[in-house]
């Protein structure tokens, strides 16, 4: 696939640093997109669909350092995952109608709740989205993004309750 992705680029420079945000972002980009839509194809494609995302927009990564486009990639990823649960929903037969409406409930409610990370800071986003949509340790979200494990730790705490507060305001969660 890369070669394919590198004949639509311009110039040796565009190449070579759309080559290194390749191999620096696909297997987070799948990994993503496969939490999301559970099966390896529909991550792949969605992966794809990311990536050629990408190439249509390249002048607003070219310039930015490669360690720093991690919640650009994730969101981007995230994105083009539900996009795709939300084509298959639409091409699903009509005897198949029941169990869709359950799932498209709680796809849309997981929606929201993940549309809720865009209100959090910048700050507290790229941690809460690795830790909690992406299943990343303390340890690994640190080694990413070049933090201590304890600067983690604090981000992930103080963002989980800036998203409670944003949860609760949003109707996510109810009193017991």
């Amino acid at each position: 696939m890369l070669t394919l992705y590198l004949q639509m680029l311009d110039t040796p420079e565009e190449k070579v640093r759309f080559e290194e945000v390749y191999l620096t972002y696909r297997g987070l980009m799948y990994h993503t997109a496969n939490r999301i839509l559970h099966n390896r194809q529909d991550a792949e494609d969605a992966v794809h669909n990311a990536f050629l995302q990408v190439i249509k927009h390249f002048k607003k990564f070219q310039n930015a350092r490669v360690n720093d486009l991690t919640p650009q990639m994730v969101v981007l990823a995230k994105n083009e995952a539900i996009s795709l649960l939300r084509k298959q929903k639409n091409e699903v037969s009509l005897e198949e109608g029941e169990p869709l409406a359950e799932k498209s409930e709680s796809i849309t409610d997981y929606r929201a709740l993940v549309d809720s990370f865009t209100r959090l800071p910048q700050t507290y986003r790229a941690v809460m989205e690795m830790k909690l949509l992406l299943g990343y340790s303390d340890g690994e979200i640190a080694a990413k993004l070049g933090l201590t494990k304890t600067a983690v730790s604090s981000r992930v705490s103080r963002g989980r309750l800036l998203l409670r507060d944003i949860a609760e305001r949003e109707g996510f969660l109810r009193d017991a």
